[in-house]
């Protein structure tokens, strides 16, 4: 029978390592070096990893309008009926600011009733997030719904169930907002305060007195 036998001076080929040029230790597996550390078997495997591409969703798009409309389809319900309201809200009452002729007095009293109404609605908001949270959240009271902090922590972590709160609070403050920009006019409730020369009653003597 042949028997292999190999040759005493013949050497056996050992991969060297790259860095330090020294033999590695099982060199077709782990491929560690002791003179500097290096690992075959680490460096090959994160090669790998590096040519692996990030894995993509299936329904993800390719291009700009595709993103845009696609993000723009995962966009809550919710989110589209309260930017609708806010711009019925401010565009009503830039239309009534712009062409309405109102005098100092009726402006005054335009922007006081509507700021009034957007708190009154976003109170309202506030108190229906109350009366829907508190049997689960038993921490509530009649306060979180004046000074709503922790309400709206609450609020949000439950969309969409909570949604009529937020579309009374947004709606409520675009009221609030448009109408000390759009109508103003605040001011002249001032010319009532005692005192001020310039108040409506004295106007109007100034007005009759003869010339």
């Amino acid at each position: 029978m042949a028997q292999l036998v190999s040759t005493p001076g013949t050497p056996v080929p050992v991969d060297p390592c790259p860095r330090c040029k020294k033999p590695l230790v099982d060199p077709h597996g782990l491929g560690w070096c002791k003179a500097c550390g290096y690992c075959k078997s680490l460096e090959e495997s994160g090669k790998k990893a590096e040519t692996v591409p990030d894995p993509v969703p299936a329904n993800a798009p390719q291009d700009t309008i595709s993103a845009t409309g696609w993000a723009i389809s995962e966009t809550p319900l919710w989110f589209w009926i309260m930017l609708v309201g806010v711009l019925v809200v401010v565009g009503a009452t830039f239309a009534a600011g712009r062409w309405l002729p109102l005098t100092p007095f009726q402006r005054a009293l335009f922007t006081t009733i509507q700021i009034g109404a957007g708190l009154g609605i976003a109170f309202l908001g506030q108190f229906i997030a109350l009366m829907m949270l508190a049997p689960d959240e038993t921490s509530l009271t009649f306060k979180d719904a004046v000074f709503p902090f922790y309400l709206y922590t609450l609020v949000f972590k439950h969309l969409p169930k909570t949604q009529f709160t937020i579309y009374f609070a947004t709606w409520g403050t675009a009221a609030i907002v448009a109408a000390a920009i759009f109508i103003g006019g605040l001011g002249h409730w001032f010319t009532y305060l005692p005192g001020n020369h310039k108040g409506p009653a004295k106007q109007g003597q100034a007005a009759q007195s003869p010339k």
